[in-house]
């Protein structure tokens, strides 16, 4: 549960003094140096359970679990067995690692010790979703925005009334989290959940549960997927993407007159993509708006060079983006991507991305991913219907 407090430098409490350079270096993205600063900090005021409490939601969304639960259970230690915080992280962290019922049980602990803990009832319904428990999750989210009115417990609850298929209510509940709040980073996490929950009303009425891969991609982040996941030839995967790729543009009535990389190692995919596409290849300094071009590149991480292209097109309401992979949970994704991966599997991802090209394939059937990119709701159209 992501803390208020991790957003004030400056706080009046002076017992937490200590703690304002690791908040401005977390807010700062250097998760590394806060987490360093967090850990002096405590060194020195072992009983600041704040700290604990920033500390442990500063690892958590680093994705790290298992340092996560040591972060828990080293607070556990300190504060003793009685103490109803250290179990709430603890049960965080397990819910994190899938031993939900172990989460469950911790955290039912954790309210025995202290009914009026807000971070254990929020946790309680993170677990409680995690497992299916609908209905108690949303009770146990209740209780904690009673006890503390929190944008993540907002968050929290639209994303179980959006997997239930409650589209409205899932939209009321994200924009009220992006209204509680005056600061940048929960702002835009709001934006994007009430993007993603417009998507995926925007998909026949069904509930999440029921999407294809393909249409889960869609409304999670936008990205129109070409290929489906292989089973075992990446690199071939990959091919037929590409080779997908100009029925789709034209499908969609893409016709950019340029193409080019995010960074330099995206020479060989602008060459390809622009000779399919028929379009120029230029560097990214000469890209134009009247061009309406398109920026490629071969795995999208979300680094700077993707992100300062993307955010010209957005500034100009004109172009599309191409990742010919994508990691899953990329800040800014791309409009199209060939494939989507976990985020483990990016340097495997780049190795087959390079071999991909030469290779024959026949394409992809893109009946659906056209049916995709032609929603009202795609990113693509709705950047440049902001131009219109």
């Amino acid at each position: 549960m992501r803390l208020t407090s991790s957003f004030v430098v400056f706080r009046a409490d002076p017992e937490e003094q200590d703690l304002a350079r690791a908040r401005w270096l977390a807010r700062e993205g250097r998760a590394a140096d806060a987490e360093r600063e967090y850990r002096a900090a405590l060194a020195l005021h072992p009983d600041l359970a704040t700290g604990w409490m920033e500390l442990f939601e500063l690892v958590r969304r680093e994705g790290r679990f298992e340092e996560a639960l040591a972060v828990a259970d080293t607070a556990v230690r300190h504060f003793g067995p009685e103490a109803a915080m250290p179990l709430a992280l603890r049960g965080a962290a397990l819910a994190e690692l899938g031993r939900t019922r172990e989460a469950l049980k911790a955290l039912d602990a954790s309210l025995e010790r202290d009914g009026n803990l807000a971070v254990a009832w929020h946790e309680l319904a993170y677990a409680a979703f995690r497992v299916g428990e609908s209905s108690r999750a949303l009770l146990a989210l209740d209780r904690a925005f009673a006890l503390e009115t929190h944008t993540d417990t907002l968050m929290l609850r639209g994303r179980i009334l959006r997997e239930a298929g409650q589209y409205e209510a899932a939209e009321v509940a994200f924009e009220a989290a992006q209204q509680a709040t005056e600061h940048d980073i929960p702002q835009r996490d709001a934006r994007r959940e009430v993007g993603a929950t417009r998507r995926a009303a925007s998909l026949g009425g069904k509930r999440p549960r029921q999407f294809t891969l393909r249409e889960r991609a869609f409304a999670e982040s936008g990205t129109v997927v070409l290929a489906p996941p292989p089973t075992d030839d990446l690199a071939a995967a990959l091919a037929a993407a590409l080779a997908a790729l100009p029925a789709l543009a034209h499908r969609i009535g893409w016709h950019p007159a340029a193409v080019a990389g995010a960074g330099p190692d995206d020479a060989p995919l602008v060459a390809a993509v622009a000779k399919a596409l028929e379009a120029d290849a230029i560097g990214a300094a000469a890209l134009d708006p009247g061009d309406q071009p398109l920026v490629v590149t071969m795995v999208n991480t979300g680094g700077e060079d993707w992100e300062r292209q993307v955010t010209r097109l957005e500034r100009w309401h004109a172009g599309t983006t191409f990742a010919l992979v994508q990691v899953r949970g990329t800040a800014t994704p791309a409009d199209i991507a060939g494939l989507e991966v976990g985020p483990g599997e990016a340097a495997q991802a780049l190795a087959s991305a390079r071999d991909a090209f030469g290779r024959e394939a026949g394409p992809a059937d893109i009946t659906e991913a056209a049916a995709l990119a032609a929603s009202p709701q795609a990113p693509w159209r709705r950047r440049h219907a902001a131009s219109e």
